[in-house]
């Protein structure tokens, strides 16, 4: 029933507020030369802005009324629900983004991850004020809330600006969320989309760690880095140069909070699709049973702290991972990530490859005509 409600509200947050009257908002965030912005993911949302140091007291005062005080007005939500509603079908239309929806839905059967961040277009079609705003009451409550600065500013005018901006937010949840516990899976599952696209594509799914089991996500992450990010990878170096038998590919994982899925993800001429998914499952098979060499160790971890390097290069990307970190467990984790990565060892990545990525647990979706 709740599916899209987080996503829901993003949209809304900015609307109106008790404080702030449509157009408000902006107006008075782009008096101080920055933006206001929201993102919605499976296991968060933030809101977000970028400001000269000197109009902190202002931006908090902003963002502190959108968290804690939006007025969810009829008119704002069905205006709003047209372009979720056109967000959702033009989503449909893309057959990456349907490829990983599709992979979540299949690989959970219980757990809220199976459902798409922005709802469906059913679930989205029913959400009501009454739905909105029990569900705002209870996640956006203080013990569920971090707020983190990150720039020319010390630690002590921090805390003293956040308390000023959010100390009269006081009010605890009205309800606790009893997330169901995804069955383990003990066959292969398949789905494929019949969708008219030149290319085929493909996604393999495997079981992953939450962020509870660190020494795994760890290693998962150097595993994930070997096989599929950047052009030295495997999936990269192999499977598109040297054979020709994709068109592009990547592998994904994403910590999260609950137990998630790592995957390849690729595209190829529709006739190369089984020489593809063989490929994948024998190289799999391969490096359950024997270590990757030192050089690939090496080249995995070192594309792993390049892509953390970038990420975290800004201000606003290090807000990002911190606040991100400790929403799904504590912001100690970015501080300390590029050196738990360097400990991962080639027979940790062998560890992992074998708990996680046996195929008959796999999830397999595939999309073309």
């Amino acid at each position: 029933a709740d599916n899209g409600v987080s996503h829901f509200i993003e949209h809304l947050a900015f609307k109106c507020t008790g404080k702030r009257g449509a157009g408000q908002i902006d107006m008075e965030i782009e008096s101080l030369g920055a933006g206001i912005e929201a993102r919605t993911s499976r296991d968060w949302t933030h809101f977000y802005t970028t400001v000269a140091s000197r109009y902190l007291d202002n931006a908090l005062d902003i963002l502190a009324d959108v968290v804690t005080n939006p007025k969810f007005r009829e008119e704002d939500i069905e205006k709003e629900r047209g372009i979720i509603l056109e967000e959702i079908s033009r989503d449909k239309s893309d057959p990456w983004r349907l490829l990983r929806d599709s992979l979540f839905a299949t690989a959970f059967t219980s757990h809220p991850y199976k459902y798409p961040v922005a709802g469906s277009a059913e679930s989205v079609s029913k959400i009501s004020q009454d739905t909105i705003l029990a569900f705002y009451n209870a996640y956006y409550v203080p013990s569920n809330i971090t707020i983190v600065l990150v720039g020319d500013i010390t630690k002590a005018d921090g805390v003293a600006a956040a308390r000023k901006a959010f100390g009269g937010f006081k009010k605890s949840s009205t309800r606790r969320a009893d997330v169901p516990v995804e069955p383990a899976r003990e066959q292969q599952v398949r789905k494929n989309i019949t969708m008219p696209t030149n290319l085929a594509y493909l996604a393999i799914g495997f079981p992953a760690p939450a962020i509870t089991e660190k020494p795994d996500v760890y290693a998962m992450d150097v595993l994930i880095s070997y096989l599929g990010v950047g052009y030295r990878s495997w999936i990269m170096s192999e499977l598109k140069t040297k054979r020709g038998l994709i068109s592009s590919g990547e592998s994904s994982f994403l910590t999260q909070k609950y137990p998630g899925i790592a995957s390849i993800n690729v595209s190829c001429e529709p006739g190369k699709l089984k020489e593809v998914e063989d490929a994948i499952f024998a190289h799999i098979a391969e490096i359950r049973t024997k270590p990757i060499s030192d050089i690939e160790l090496t080249a995995a971890k070192r594309s792993l702290e390049a892509e953390f390097a970038f990420n975290n290069e800004t201000f606003e990307g290090r807000a990002n991972s911190l606040g991100f970190y400790d929403s799904i467990d504590s912001y100690e984790i970015a501080l300390n990530y590029v050196q738990n990565i360097r400990k991962v060892t080639a027979e940790d990545v062998l560890a992992v490859a074998k708990k996680y990525m046996d195929s008959n647990k796999s999830v397999v979706v595939t999309i073309g005509r």
